[in-house]
Parts: C-alpha cells; sequence; structure tokens
C-alpha cells in the first residue's frame, strides 16, 4: 500500500501577493492653468513656474515696503522739523488765525477750526507733532519688517525668530492705524491750502498737478487698503 504524504502550505498572504509600489511625496504645487500646465509639464519644469508665479506677490511686499519707507520719513521729518522748532504748540493759533482770514479755506473745515481747533490750539499743536512723529516711526518700522520678513524667517531660529514674529504681528496690526492717522494729517494740511485743483491748471504749468497733502493722503488710502486686504488673507 502506497502512503501519499503531501505538504500543507498556507496560502501566500495578501502583504506577499501585492507589491507595495515606492510612493515619493513631492511638495504640493499651485493649482496652474491646463494650458500652461501642459506647456510647463513637457518642459519638466514645474518648479521653477511656481517660482514664477510667487515673483508678483515678492514684488508687492516691496513695493508696499517702499512707500510705507517714503511716506514715513515723509512724516517723520515734518513731525520731527515741529518738536525741535520748539515753538509749534504756541504759533498754531496766529498760523489758523492767518489761513482764516485768507478766505480760502473751505466752509465746513473753516467752522471746524474756530469751534474746535482755535480754542485748543496748544493741545492741537503738540497732537500735531507727535502724531507726525508716532505715524512715521510706525510707517518706517512695517516697512523695514516687510522687507527683512522672509530673510529673518529663513536666518532666526529661537528665541531671536520668536521676537521678529511677535514684533512682525504687532506691526501688522499697528500699521493701519499709522496709515489712517497719516492720511487724516494729510488731508487737513490739503484743506488748509484751499483745496488746491489737482486737475489741468495752466497757470501752475512749473507747479506739481497734486498738492502735497493731498498726495500724502491718497499715499495713505493705498496703505490702508493694501494693509487691510492682506491681513484678510
Amino acid at each position: 500500500m502506497a502512503i501519499h504524504i503531501t505538504s500543507r502550505r498556507s496560502p501566500p498572504s495578501a502583504r506577499q501577493t501585492r507589491r507595495q509600489p515606492h510612493v515619493r511625496h513631492s511638495p504640493r504645487m499651485p493649482r496652474l492653468p491646463e494650458g500652461l500646465y501642459r506647456r510647463h509639464s513637457r518642459r519638466g519644469d514645474r518648479h521653477a513656474l511656481a517660482a514664477t508665479l510667487a515673483t508678483p506677490a515678492i514684488s508687492r511686499n516691496i513695493a508696499l515696503a517702499g512707500l510705507e519707507l517714503l511716506i514715513g520719513y515723509e512724516w517723520l521729518v515734518s513731525g520731527v522739523d515741529k518738536l525741535l522748532y520748539s515753538g509749534f504748540p504756541g504759533t498754531l493759533s496766529s498760523l489758523l488765525a492767518s489761513a482764516l482770514s485768507g478766505g480760502r479755506l473751505p466752509s465746513f473745515f473753516a467752522a471746524l477750526l474756530r469751534v474746535l481747533v482755535m480754542p485748543n490750539a496748544v493741545a492741537f499743536g503738540y497732537l500735531i507733532e507727535w502724531g507726525e512723529i508716532l505715524a512715521g516711526l510706525g510707517l518706517i518700522a512695517a516697512g523695514l519688517v516687510e522687507l527683512l520678513r522672509r530673510t529673518a524667517q529663513r536666518r532666526l531660529t529661537g528665541i531671536w525668530g520668536a521676537a521678529f514674529a511677535r514684533g512682525a504681528r504687532l506691526l501688522d496690526a499697528l500699521a493701519p492705524f499709522a496709515a489712517a492717522g497719516a492720511g487724516l494729517l494729510g488731508l487737513s494740511f490739503f484743506l488748509l491750502d484751499g483745496l488746491p485743483s489737482p486737475w489741468f491748471t495752466p497757470s501752475i504749468a512749473y507747479g506739481g498737478a497734486l498738492d502735497t497733502g493731498l498726495f500724502l493722503a491718497a499715499a495713505s488710502v493705498v496703505l490702508l487698503a493694501s494693509r487691510l486686504t492682506s491681513s484678510r488673507r
């Protein structure tokens, strides 16, 4: 009698029969337009394309920082000049009286000066000079942080990186207030100049198109809008 012995082997497990593909994780790329994606995919240059698309954001940051530095420097110099003059708060009343006697001011602004500012000219003098200094310092600091933000994020670590991040968040929160204050100061100087026309005026062909106060006020509005939109992203 023949005895047949068969070995029973357990069936291979699913893990043995199924090979796991080698998965490579690549950084997530921005969503690109279809035609642009196909064209750059053929060239094998998707990472370079992503860097190109990120360039406008960096340019906007540089432009915003440059405008903040320029406007901030203008207000800082104006405020420090008034502070060094030391007699500005005391002479503000006479300066406003001469401006009111000229009759060039808008009626609502002239009434505001007579009712509110003239009786408290000294207090408003200190408010103006320190408001200009603080607005200038705030805009300059915000512009410098905006310029140095990317470098600091790459280079600073530990306690220095944390300190820079806290300072940057504080300045990001204060920069809109500095821009709004600078805008109000610029608008007040524009009104004190009698609302000079910002349009085509052949009689002042050798002058500028925009009054300095109006220009500073408009630039401050641009800064304020840029700060508010960037904070919502």
